[in-house]
């Protein structure tokens, strides 16, 4: 039997609908295995054991935006579910789970939070009291999800605010927090000054693909000359990831071992040794490995992607036993499991690498989102909060090694994807995105990550629009033109430094 649900919008029965980004959702909100459509009027969820499953798609919210919204579990029955009933009682669930995680229950400035939740909890109640009237009850419901989206973005925010003061009067920051990834084969010295002189570390990508494009045959210039320039001006450097096995920086070659994994195994150690004793002078950190637990373009089995971390992590150790390394989780919110290829959640992956005597220092998380691609959809801040909650537990920093948001609402012939990604099908941060809303939603969450006491740094994207990963994802325009968010970032790094105790480049040279 399936799970469905009826669809009401605009004070009517939906009777077309597309599901975007639609998936099942097991316990924990982890992605499962789930067939979704809409026929005959019906959003139906199939799975293949009868157990209990929510659903998560992309919904429109008018003014709030348009963003990746989940479902309670529910059991299947004969009788179809109200979809805006179980959106709005999923929110309010978890608001109420966040607002105990955060000791904001018995907070006396909290209680305004109190009075709201009240609120959309009565219209939540209202229309759990008239399912019969399926209309109505999808009115009431809509209404009680607007509250508990707003309420949960003020909360989030308010408790940002508490754990950010808290951390500058106990001196928390560290020295280098705002970071940027780079694109080696952009060869400008602009593109270099603007990137030195702005930012407290650069993160040099260490594609495979890029790096050994035939088997045995490196090519390593552009890469070389970038190490080169960032030691020269002393700036430290995160390289990596080294393995990251997609179809993105895996070099073609390498796909005739898909189903070898002792080949697998010993050419990945051949390649990571070589990188690092090239570079190892000069990097002050090794991303080692990066969406592992995704299984991107191998299907390996659990035990194998352990085995691997472990392997690599530790080769980098042998050849320097003072560095430090990251394991960097690609995908956070594990979209990628609700696919038939093996894989492990996230987290699952995370805990695993934890406790599994692995000697590494942090992990790495990557949050690029706004178009259409596998964990790239829009999601509020709440969300976002909610996910980086879960690595509080793990007993490691955290490096937040990309993190972006797209500039324009349409496609961009010029980046990465060459057109293919447009953010006006990805949902938006409420409203469309532009280069201002980039610059808000970058401050926004720049507050809310360095409000953890876990989290050390982050380093956005894409320095400027030229091939970036997201359309108009840059900090700079594609003549290396400042943008709003690249003016923002200088004002909360500087803010930062003075927190730390320093001043910035720019603040100095006022001075």
């Amino acid at each position: 039997m399936a799970l469905a649900f009826e669809i009401y919008r605009d004070g009517k029965r939906v009777t077309e609908f597309v599901p975007v980004a639609a998936i099942g959702m097991g316990p924990e909100s982890v992605p499962v295995q789930a067939e979704i459509t809409f026929e005959n009027g019906l959003l139906k969820v199939k799975r293949p054991d009868e157990h209990a499953v929510g659903i998560s798609l992309l919904w429109e919210l008018g003014a709030h935006g348009c963003f990746i919204l989940e479902t309670t579990r529910l059991a299947s029955r004969e009788k179809p579910y109200i979809l805006n009933v179980e959106l709005a009682r999923f929110r309010l669930m978890k608001v109420v789970q966040k607002q105990e995680d955060w000791n904001l229950f018995d907070f006396p400035k909290a209680e305004r939070f109190g009075i709201k939740f009240r609120e959309a909890q009565d219209l939540l109640a209202q229309s759990l009291g008239l399912l019969h009237e399926p209309l109505e009850a999808a009115k009431l419901s809509d209404r009680a999800l607007l509250m508990a989206i707003d309420l949960s973005e003020e909360l989030c925010t308010f408790h940002a605010d508490l754990l950010i003061q808290r951390r500058r009067g106990n001196g928390a920051f560290v020295r280098h927090v705002v970071g940027c990834r780079i694109d080696t084969s952009i060869q400008n010295e602009k593109y270099r000054e603007m990137l030195a002189g702005n930012f407290d570390y650069a993160v040099v990508p260490m594609s495979w693909r890029q790096l050994e494009p035939e088997e045995h045959k490196f090519d390593t210039a552009a890469v070389d000359e970038w190490i080169e320039s960032l030691s020269k001006k002393r700036m430290p450097i995160i390289a990596g990831p080294l393995i990251q096995l997609d179809e993105k920086n895996l070099p073609d070659w390498m796909f005739i071992w898909e189903h070898d994994f002792d080949s697998i195994r010993e050419l990945a150690y051949e390649y990571v040794q070589r990188i690092v004793q090239r570079y190892r002078k000069a990097v002050s950190m090794w991303n080692v490995v990066a969406g592992l637990n995704s299984n991107g373009a191998f299907s390996l089995s659990f035990e194998q992607i352990i085995e691997l971390t472990r392997l690599l992590v530790s080769q980098v150790k042998a050849l320097l036993p003072n560095t430090r390394t990251l394991i960097t989780i690609t995908q956070p919110f594990g979209e990628y499991h609700a696919k038939s290829t093996p894989s492990v959640p996230p987290m699952m992956y995370a805990e695993m690498v934890a406790q599994a005597g692995i000697n590494f220092e942090a992990f790495g998380v990557e949050i690029e989102m706004g178009v259409p691609s596998a964990g790239r959809f829009t999601r509020d801040l709440f969300q976002l909060s909610c996910m980086l909650d879960k690595f509080s537990t793990l007993g490691r920093p955290l490096f937040v090694t990309a993190i972006g948001a797209p500039g324009r609402h349409s496609a961009d012939p010029d980046d990465s994807s060459e057109g293919r990604l447009d953010p006006s099908h990805a949902g938006r941060w409420r409203k469309n995105w532009d280069p201002q809303l980039q610059a808000e939603w970058m401050e926004a969450v720049y507050h809310l990550a360095l409000s953890k006491p876990y989290i050390e740094s982050l380093s956005w994207a894409n320095l400027a629009d030229i091939r970036p990963s997201l359309p108009g994802g840059g900090l700079l325009d594609d003549v290396l033109r400042p943008k709003p968010a690249f003016d923002k970032l200088q004002e909360m790094r500087a803010k930062f430094h003075s927190w730390h105790g320093r001043k910035s480049a720019a603040a100095a040279t006022q001075t």
